[in-house]
């Protein structure tokens, strides 16, 4: 079994971003690593220098990332599959990703990983966040900023869903199958990163408002959602299978 990553990183307009975060891994990144740089469809601003896959219409966050796996396979088989988004920074100098790939071979029930999050992200999700320094934690859920998902378990189960196309809801589902499988989920405290939430709307760069973004993704998740799972999906999806000490 190969213990390559793969790292797919959607674009749209924000090719600096795009640019820092591919450097910083192609300097310090010491676990075998495939970048895959998506651009979906740019129309603002010229295509990130590490593009790899060129997409002629903008099928927003998910079908970005569908994309990029999808050319993944192409290329061989993986440990991991590692999504990164453009509202993300590398902030340390050291090697990101050996540390959770680590984590993954070391615990064979574990399907998820992800660094914890600078104390002055902006992020719904608090429990990311750093508490104790180098200790990899079991939690409850993991945000896609950076998440490292075990390759076999999340192609068995059913990968992201299409549907669910603006990103909303298929970090809450991905998990709840997690645990449901009576797999793990984990905080990297040993790894650290930034993330500023509507960066790019601030930047004018998104072709609509945070607002109305918001909006549509919310409308999204609770269709899809509601009809899968019933009307309390939001209750199970946040609370089955849930360890008090995982929050």
């Amino acid at each position: 079994m190969t213990d390559r990553v793969a790292a797919v990183i959607t674009n749209y307009n924000m090719p600096e971003r795009t640019d820092a975060i591919c450097a910083h891994l192609q300097e310090y990144a010491k676990w075998p690593l495939d970048l895959i740089v998506v651009d979906n469809a740019s129309d603002l601003t010229a295509p990130s220098q590490f593009t790899t896959l060129k997409l002629e219409a903008n099928c927003q966050t998910t079908g970005g990332w569908l994309a990029g796996l999808e050319q993944a396979r192409k290329q061989g088989s993986y440990l991991a599959y590692w999504f990164l988004i453009t509202s993300l920074e590398l902030v340390e100098q050291t090697d990101p990703l050996s540390p959770l790939a680590s984590t993954l071979l070391d615990n064979p029930r574990a399907v998820g990983v992800h660094p914890a999050l600078t104390w002055d992200s902006t992020s719904a999700w608090g429990h990311l966040k750093g508490r104790s320094q180098g200790i990899p934690r079991q939690t409850w859920m993991i945000d896609n900023i950076a998440s490292l998902w075990r390759a076999d378990w999340f192609d068995s189960s059913g990968a992201f869903d299409p549907c669910l196309k603006y990103g909303w809801g298929i970090d809450l589902e991905t998990c709840w199958k997690a645990r449901r499988d009576g797999r793990s989920l984990w905080v990297h405290e040993g790894v650290r990163v930034k993330k500023i939430t509507d960066i790019g709307y601030a930047m004018r760069r998104m072709n609509m408002s945070a607002g109305a973004r918001q909006h549509l993704a919310g409308a999204n998740m609770a269709a899809v959602l509601s009809e899968r799972y019933g009307p309390k999906w939001w209750s199970r999806m946040t609370e089955e299978f849930v360890r008090e000490d995982w929050r």
